[in-house]
């Protein structure tokens, strides 16, 4: 080992002791999260517990709560797919050179697997509260082209990112460590040169076989290199030169990542990882800081006392049913060993037979039938109430995982739901900011990794795959090649619906148009079968096609000569694509607050539909009981009326009498 190699070896052996003493809290609660949800015996259990009873022949049941609201949590993000939007910031960059870097990034993805890579990294956020994102990049199947890799890392425990950052993407970290275990006669093949000695171990040790395992570590560190730049007189900024005249000149440094391969004693490997980044993008769960002390929580880390309380309640409840007669019959000895084979059965007979008296001939009275074995309610309760606790805990409820609860209304479901949404939301948001930094990594060494002319391929919105050429490469029907090596471009990450589900929405609003305006399928009828799914709907688009106005299709679709109102129009068209390029930077911004305020409003709203709610009884109370008074007030109307009608007939009766005696006179 040479001194160069010491030093780097020995600098980057005290660094990764330093992360793994420092990240050795958070990544031993990981450890425990992933084993609670495990299917590990008495993972869901104090151990203590749980082997007292078992030794003892107590049921000691696991019946787990948690990994139902983990996947929901998990595939909730899945569904809402991050794409990586491309935006020109300076330096000679242009909207449609971010376009095609936007196709190669898409292109890259795809080619990389990278919703694996992405889903990974948030299972693991959520069950155990951290995962990461690689970025690599290695030689294409053919030729000497290089090209760039998103992978997962499925171990997050055999990686420390440098602690010290603070970023939520890892953004502003120095250094990283990616640990891997490998046979030493696989170590030999790779480097037959080196001794197999482990990264952790200073000395080898005497035991070691072809068949034993050492740990090897891929370190990256961001250094700066000192240069020297020059303005020349045409305003470009270069490399200096000795002996060429600038306008100005001045010292600069340049962050460079380097990339080691390193074993216990020896280099094994020395590269520079293109751009500025550590490739390395952490996914946190819930984040915290205490005493400017990183804390990282799993969704399920808060809810693990009330799992291990369910499993004890529902325990005992089996416990108790088990120890309770399970014989529904109590007869007295002798009664009904004759029949044993009616009362075994007693299905298949008509009449149960016994004899009145028990084994010594003395009376005894009939069979009696027992009452089932009975569960306390207490302990029914408390099970029950376990599963609430975990669910409080969590902030999610039943509508939260499509489950009926107390809601009787739609509005009522959704807004339970949304609620469950908001408290599980920082979970997909992070991947957000780190699937943001994944952009910013690839942007930074897209430069450096297609440095030459050359053609690629990118994917568009619409998933529509074409071949452009790059940095002086055209392809025939190209306009201007697209140099990736110049302009300053920034990155924003959007999530929503793949583009199959918003083609299915849309073929769904064009067929709700044209039922209502069955003339409009002589506009857009083709367009309707073109975004549908089903076998031979692109041929019916191209028969529909046929139908169309040729004044209605594009000049390449009907194959007719651009007309003067048309090339009007297009310049009408290039008109407002400038003012949509003018407005994407509010619109980002908007959509930035309207994030913000999303949560803010959900509160507004039910607070007022509660404030609304009290205005609604108080009123219907009032109602209520305004409509008693005059219940009352005409009852006794009506106490009055009949009064009077009997004082009516009292006078009506002495005025009738005189006349009766007169006329008896």
């Amino acid at each position: 080992m040479t001194n160069q190699d010491e030093n780097i070896v020995g600098r980057a052996q005290r660094l990764a002791q330093a992360e793994k003493s420092a990240w050795s809290e958070i990544y031993e609660a990981a450890r425990n999260d992933l084993n609670f949800l495990s299917d590990e015996q008495g993972a869901q259990w104090n151990e203590r517990d749980y082997k007292a009873r078992v030794e003892s022949g107590r049921p000691a049941l696991t019946i787990d709560q948690l990994s139902k609201f983990t996947h929901q949590v998990v595939n909730d993000i899945k569904q809402n797919t991050p794409t990586i939007k491309i935006i020109p910031h300076s330096g000679g960059a242009d909207i449609e050179t971010a376009d095609v870097i936007a196709g190669l990034i898409k292109d890259i993805e795809y080619n990389s697997g990278a919703d694996e890579a992405y889903d990974t990294a948030a299972t693991f956020a959520v069950k155990s509260s951290i995962g990461y994102i690689r970025i690599d990049h290695d030689y294409a199947d053919d030729g000497f082209e290089q090209e760039l890799q998103i992978k997962r890392a499925i171990n997050p425990q055999a990686v420390y990112l440098d602690h010290r950052s603070i970023e939520i993407d890892g953004s502003d970290a120095l250094h990283g460590f990616v640990f891997e275990n490998i046979k030493v006669s696989e170590f030999r093949k790779k480097y037959p040169e080196k001794d197999p000695c482990s990264f952790w171990e200073i000395e080898q040790k005497e035991d070691v076989t072809e068949e034993s395992e050492i740990t090897i570590a891929e370190f990256f560190e961001v250094v700066d290199e000192k240069r020297r730049i020059g303005l020349t007189e045409e305003g470009e900024t270069e490399n200096y030169e000795e002996g060429k005249q600038y306008v100005s000149e001045r010292e600069t440094s340049e962050r460079i990542v380097k990339r080691y391969m390193l074993s216990g004693n020896d280099v094994l490997d020395e590269t520079t990882f293109p751009g500025i980044y550590i490739p390395i993008i952490p996914v946190y769960g819930e984040e915290s800081w205490e005493n400017g002390k990183r804390k990282l929580f799993s969704l399920i880390r808060k809810a693990k006392d009330a799992q291990r309380m369910y499993n004890f309640w529902k325990s005992v409840e089996t416990e108790i049913l088990m120890n309770q007669p399970r014989a529904p019959i109590m007869a007295a000895e002798g009664q009904v060993e004759e029949y044993r084979d009616e009362w075994l059965s007693p299905d298949k007979s008509a009449v149960l037979r016994y004899r009145n008296v028990d084994v010594d001939g003395k009376p005894a009275p009939p069979p009696q039938r027992l009452m089932p074995p009975q569960t306390p309610v207490g302990i029914v309760n408390a099970s029950r109430m376990a599963v609430d606790d975990i669910k409080a805990t969590m902030g999610m409820f039943d509508a939260s995982i499509g489950q009926r609860s107390n809601e009787t209304s739609g509005i009522a479901i959704a807004q339970r739901k949304a609620e469950g949404d908001i408290a599980t939301y920082h979970y997909g948001d992070n991947l957000v900011k780190s699937i943001t930094h994944v952009g910013r990594i690839l942007v930074s060494a897209i430069p450096v990794v297609y440095d030459t002319a050359r053609i690629i391929r990118i994917v568009g919105e619409e998933d529509e795959v074409k071949s452009v050429g790059i940095n002086g490469e055209k392809m025939e029907d190209q306009e201007r090649s697209f140099d990736l090596r110049k302009g300053r471009y920034s990155v924003r990450v959007i999530t929503g619906a793949p583009f199959t589900t918003q083609r299915q929405e849309g073929a769904q609003f064009m067929a709700d148009i044209i039922m209502r305006q069955p003339q409009m399928s002589q506009v857009f009828g083709d367009l309707l079968f073109k975004n549908m799914d089903f076998p031979g709907a692109q041929a019916i688009a191209e028969r529909v096609k046929k139908t169309i106005p040729p004044q209605l299709l594009d000049e390449n679709e009907g194959e007719i000569a651009p007309d003067p109102e048309k090339q009007q129009m297009q310049a009408i068209i290039e008109q407002g694509q400038q003012l949509i390029m003018q407005m994407q930077q509010q619109m980002s911004d908007l959509e930035k607050r309207l994030n913000d305020k999303t949560a803010e409003l959900q509160i507004k709203a039910r607070s007022e539909a509660e404030k609304a709610q009290n205005e609604r009884f108080k009123i219907e109370t009032e109602a209520t009981l305004r409509a008693k008074e005059i219940e009352n007030e005409s009852r006794e109307l009506d106490l009055k009326e009949i009064e009077l009608a009997q004082r009516s007939r009292e006078l009506t009766a002495r005025a009738a009498q005189p006349q009766d005696t007169a006329q008896a006179v």
